[in-house]
């Protein structure tokens, strides 16, 4: 996914990823997907009287480790790997079990478990990634992503990978979170993904041909596949 705030550049998110954005102006907000690929997302706004000003101060402390493509005037943007809780507090705000008077206070109770999760897990990320990135930085590390999706079916080491663009490795993963908002191997398995799901949707190959062709064994495809989608892959065919 793309995103851009206002006048900023464009930024991708790789998923499962998330996000947070504070906005104190009237910027607004672009969203660019892959054609062709099931999108699944929480979306939860909230007036900054609801987070009071202690909150607000601890988005504020991370400004000045954002990079400056991920800020303007009244606007941050954090990104970060979704976790596990991340992911399955979202799927339970998708499948609300309520539909009487009860349903908005099980959607927001878990909407304030969700909020509250990625607001500290995006501040920490931002705490650990100390300074922005220069532009040979970002160059490298969007030589290492050309890399993996050209390879993608027999990847580089992540120790391989650093070297060959030049970095180490430390400075390689953070550098991928910082941009795409995921580890390196968390973007190679979400390209995979996408990839396959695009091979079986459009018919050109089978649940086992798809796999093999972005580099996984077909059982282990099936598992990964149904926890990204929430579908089997041969639902797909």
């Amino acid at each position: 996914m793309q995103i851009k705030i206002g006048s900023d550049t464009t930024s991708e998110i790789c998923g499962p990823a998330s996000f947070v954005i504070r906005n104190t102006g009237e910027a607004s907000r672009d969203q660019v997907y892959s054609p062709g690929i099931p999108i699944r997302y929480a979306l939860i706004q909230m007036d900054e009287g609801i987070c009071g000003a202690e909150l607000a101060a601890m988005l504020d402390s991370t400004r000045d480790t954002v990079e400056d493509a991920h800020k303007t005037s009244g606007v941050i943007l954090l990104t970060s790997s979704a976790s596990n809780m991340q992911q399955s507090l979202a799927r339970q705000l998708m499948n609300c079990p309520f539909s009487g008077p009860e349903r908005n206070l099980y959607l927001g109770g878990k909407a304030l478990q969700l909020a509250s999760l990625t607001m500290a897990q995006c501040v920490s990320d931002a705490a650990h990634l100390k300074g922005p990135l220069s532009s040979r930085e970002s160059e490298k590390i969007r030589q290492a992503r050309d890399i993996l999706i050209a390879e993608m079916r027999n990847p580089p080491s992540l120790t391989a990978l650093a070297r060959r663009v030049g970095l180490n490795v430390r400075k390689l993963n953070l550098g991928f979170r910082r941009i795409f908002g995921t580890t390196v191997f968390g973007f190679l398995q979400e390209y995979r993904l996408e990839v396959a799901y695009k091979l079986l949707a459009s018919g050109e190959m089978s649940v086992s041909e798809a796999a093999f062709h972005v580099g996984y064994r077909a059982t282990h495809f099936t598992t990964i596949f149904r926890q990204r989608f929430g579908i089997s892959p041969s639902k797909i065919v």
